[in-house]
């Protein structure tokens, strides 16, 4: 049964690196402002190494066509009042597919709203929205357990550390985590996991991640733990509310094999971003 958890594991992880090999595709921004008569309008130009069909994906918003037609010079503009922002600067990616339908995307860019102009904030979020989701993030995950065939229930808080960008910016390609868990009722309650977790992100949900841990009790559990989490909706475009399940696997005794599910929120607003 192990063997055969592994396998999908590590088969997925394999189809999801083949998927991410992309052509290079230079992209070079050239202007973005915003212009400063009224109504305000988004002014963006830039140039791409090959004849491209491109699109535009500001954060917090849907993503929005550039060319339709293979181009190396693209503009675009879009009054500013047709986008969602909750700041003086909203990050922006470039996304790109050459003829040969190879597809790339550019690093992330931030278009800066002048503070002379007297913006109104349209996002449907306000500061206490947020405040809100940032303690609720704070709080550890409830977590179901099964240890020896006896259903309990745990406490688990994952801290995405680094994050990878490739193909969006709504969420990371993948993440590398730390996570801590407090397991109830049994003699070892400590956990601690390091993992690497791969997103997908869907149309049905926001996204399906596989993902694996080393994890350890530092003291007689010492192993794997493969995992699968969904994340079901998101709340003020920064918070993904998840459920997961999780298979721990002790490489010392297999008698110690324990597994969870558990709810949570995910974020990578505060991890390192590349």
């Amino acid at each position: 049964m192990i063997k055969k958890v592994l396998l999908l594991i590590f088969s997925i992880f394999t189809i999801c690196f083949a998927q991410d090999e992309i052509t290079e595709i230079d992209i070079f921004v050239i202007d973005s402002y915003v212009t400063p008569e009224k109504p305000h309008k988004v002014m963006l130009t830039f140039f791409t190494s090959e004849s491209v069909k491109a699109k535009i994906k500001f954060d917090g918003n849907d993503e929005l066509v550039v060319s339709t037609q293979y181009l190396e010079e693209h503009k675009f503009e879009i009054l500013l009042s047709k986008l969602a922002y909750d700041s003086t600067s909203i990050p922006f990616k470039i996304e790109v597919e050459n003829k040969k339908g190879n597809q790339a995307t550019s690093e992330v860019f931030d278009l800066y709203l002048p503070g002379v102009y007297n913006f109104e904030i349209k996002n449907n979020s306000n500061f206490l929205d947020l405040c809100l989701g940032g303690i609720l993030y704070l709080f550890p995950s409830p977590t179901f357990t099964n240890v020896n065939s006896r259903l309990s229930y745990s406490l688990t808080k994952e801290l995405p550390v680094i994050s990878f960008y490739g193909s969006g910016y709504n969420f990371p390609t993948s993440y590398i985590s730390l996570e801590y868990s407090y397991l109830f009722d049994i003699e070892n309650r400590n956990y601690l996991r390091v993992g690497y977790k791969y997103i997908f992100q869907t149309k049905i949900i926001k996204y399906v991640s596989p993902g694996i841990n080393l994890t350890t009790n530092f003291n007689e559990f010492n192993g794997i733990s493969p995992e699968i989490s969904f994340g079901l909706f998101k709340f003020y475009e920064t918070f993904t509310l998840y459920t997961r399940f999780r298979y721990n696997y002790n490489m010392n005794d297999s008698r110690d094999d324990f597994v969870e599910l558990s709810i949570g929120l995910f974020t990578s607003s505060l991890s390192l971003n590349f």
